[in-house]
């Protein structure tokens, strides 16, 4: 059976599955609100990135504990935080900096996902899935960076949408990395039952006697 090699992408399905609910809740709310107020749809934003960062740091926790490599998981949590931080010190400045935020992080984030992408294991489903928020980062980044017309609390509500698509990507992402992980599984334990040499009968019978 072939080594399976896998670093990130092969995190824990809970971790997957609560960040997308998390980002599905957060940019539900953001996408959907009746509030107009850009300073405080920002800082929702900022306690959402909070929650995610804090969760890739428990990721960080639970994958050294089992000696995974962490370190990926690490700059992930580390950009989270400190993007979060940024947008709650942006509260009190233009919100034009916020904005400015925003599009550094989807671009940020869609570069690496796209990264990800290429460099995952040989796998339809998790390619799409990462090209998908990568492709949808970038272009949310170069629509916030080429458009001055539209309003602050314009691009918040873009910006909702957005995670709702992250939170739907990685609720269907920690599903499939789940059947990935049991299909490991399942094919590991039958090729330990094929490499384990049978003991016939007869040789049973031959060993209690002795």
């Amino acid at each position: 059976m072939p080594k399976i090699q896998r670093k990130y992408i092969d995190s824990h399905w809970l971790v997957f599955g609560v960040e997308g609910v998390v980002a599905l809740i957060f940019g539900w709310f953001v996408l959907f609100s009746n509030s107009q107020d850009t300073t405080f749809l920002t800082a929702t934003i900022s306690c959402m990135l909070l929650i995610l960062g804090l969760i890739e740091l428990f990721n960080v926790l639970h994958r050294e504990h089992f000696r995974s490599t962490w370190g990926f998981s690490a700059v992930i949590a580390i950009f989270e935080l400190v993007t979060a931080l940024a947008l709650l010190a942006s509260l009190s400045q233009n919100s034009a900096v916020a904005m400015i935020i925003l599009s550094a992080y989807a671009l940020v984030r869609g570069v690496f996902e796209i990264l990800i992408a290429i460099r995952s294991i040989d796998d339809t489903t998790d390619r799409f899935i990462w090209l998908l928020c990568g492709i949808c980062g970038i272009i949310f980044a170069f629509i916030v960076f080429n458009s001055g017309h539209f309003s602050p609390g314009t691009f918040v509500k873009f910006f909702g949408s957005y995670l709702m698509i992250i939170g739907l990507s990685d609720l269907i992402y920690g599903v499939h990395n789940r059947d990935q992980k049991e299909e490991d599984r399942l094919a590991r334990s039958t090729a330990h039952k094929k490499s384990t040499p049978k003991i016939s009968k007869s040789q049973g019978r031959l060993t209690k006697k002795k």
